[in-house]
């Protein structure tokens, strides 16, 4: 089948790179609440050009969620739950999803458990009763619990060898302390032994539920027949959610790197501190401070001053990460051992430099430009709508959102991101994490 847009995408697109000005109208996509007979809120975008329905569902849970010493519960429940439901074994559902060329994936990160299901109009209701058995009765039968887990091992063993695992790993667990956020989000060798078939069932049963539910849809379908369609799939679910949600919590720093010995000739670094909340009035401005920094792109400070002035790096990132219970910002980078004090001085000369003296004029519009420029590209098929219907629910944000964006990015003034940077960056302090031999860094 010929890839296309999305015909509201197009015109999006074609309105937005023709804009006269910062201020020009977007068109956005018609979102259509829908309400089902059991109460289940849909956020629908028709699309009648393409014959493909994609869906997307979001529960509050996620590994956070997992209890002490079952790290890695949500995600491997997550992977359970199509390997068999219902009458239909391992195997035949999986010939079951091919059979109809359905695609049907469930996952996990820190706050929520997701399904991602993608089918052809003409096969929408097989897609959605298999949907329906995965959720309402998987079967963690023995062979796939064993072989998930058994890989989930694999992975984790030869984890212990990957530097980057090492850093992330041993950041969070400073930056969140004895938090939730703080633990593994997937399985270890300790574990492992403790995420029985009856642990993911009791998990799936406490966190698939209605009222913690999200679901947004994009594709050729009526709002009735959708709602018809959810209904039947999520409106046996129950109607409460009975999982544990961590508390709120702020990111701790360090009065000095923490380094993790490891013989490799280059270091990895991880650098970071509190973030800016996705509800913050901030939240806008510090986006713009991100892409200045080192959001995307190759122009951003931090690349210019480590990768194209001096060569000490082959590339360099910095992101703002929202949780739902504690926003934080992180950084890294990878150098030669003897180079990491010199390129964590120039990180952290940046910072100090944002925060005092601000930004340009030019840099400020180039940030903009780009963010504003690239955001269409976030909205490029019906699934990539559908995980923008459900980010803009759990993140409280009205269906005019798409529209509003271009607006509240060139709506941030030179003065909100000192304000910003100051906020953030004006204690000096950061968690820093260094794993390899690093040189430079001090007593």
């Amino acid at each position: 089948m010929r890839q296309t847009l999305p015909r509201f995408f197009a015109c999006f697109l074609l309105l937005l790179v023709s804009a006269a000005g910062p201020a020009a109208a977007l068109a956005a996509p018609q979102i259509e609440k829908v309400t089902t007979a059991a109460g289940i809120e849909v956020w629908l975008v028709r699309e009648p050009a393409i014959p493909i329905l994609a869906l997307q569902a979001a529960w509050r849970g996620g590994s956070a969620s997992d209890p002490a010493g079952q790290e890695g519960l949500a995600s491997l429940t997550a992977e359970l739950l199509t390997e068999g439901a219902g009458d239909l074994a391992a195997d035949a559902f999986q010939n079951a999803l091919r059979d109809q060329a359905v695609s049907l994936a469930f996952g996990a990160d820190r706050d929520y458990v997701t399904v991602d299901l993608k089918t052809l109009t003409a096969n929408r209701a097989r897609a959605f009763e298999l949907l329906k058995l995965a959720l309402t009765a998987p079967r963690f039968d023995a062979e796939p619990v064993a072989r998930v887990k058994a890989q989930a091992l694999v992975s984790w063993q030869r984890s212990r060898s990957n530097p980057n695992t090492l850093a992330g790993e041993r950041f969070v667990q400073l930056a969140w302390g004895d938090h939730a956020y703080g633990r593994r989000s997937s399985p270890s060798a300790d574990s492992l032994p403790q995420i029985t078939a009856e642990a993911m069932a009791a998990y799936a049963r406490g966190v698939l539920a209605r009222d913690n539910l999200v679901i947004g849809a994009v594709g050729d379908i009526e709002p009735g027949e959708l709602a018809a369609l959810v209904d039947a799939s999520f409106g046996q679910l129950p109607a409460r959610a009975a999982v544990a949600l961590p508390p709120m919590v702020v990111p701790q720093t360090a009065a000095a790197p923490v380094v993790i010995d490891y013989p490799n000739p280059q270091s990895q670094v991880l650098f970071g501190g509190p973030g800016i909340p996705r509800d913050d009035p901030d939240w806008y401005a510090a986006s713009v401070l991100n892409q200045i920094l080192g959001g995307g792109g190759m122009s951003s400070r931090l690349f210019e001053e480590l990768r194209e002035k001096r060569g000490l790096v082959y590339g360099i990132g910095v992101q703002l990460s929202p949780r739902k219970a504690g926003a934080l910002f992180a950084g890294s980078f990878a150098t030669a051992n003897a180079q990491v004090g010199e390129a964590l001085a120039l990180v952290r000369g940046e910072f100090a430099r944002i925060a005092k003296d601000g930004v340009g004029a030019d840099e400020l519009a180039d940030a903009k430009a780009y963010m504003t420029g690239s955001f269409p590209l976030r909205l490029t098929s019906n699934s990539a709508i559908a995980g923008m219907l459900v980010a803009m629910r759990i993140s409280d944000l009205p269906p005019d959102y798409i529209q509003a964006y271009p607006g509240l990015i060139n709506a941030v003034t030179r003065d909100d991101v000192q304000r910003v940077a100051r906020r953030l960056f004006g204690d000096g302090r950061l968690l820093v994490v260094v794993v390899g031999q690093p040189a430079g860094l001090g007593g």
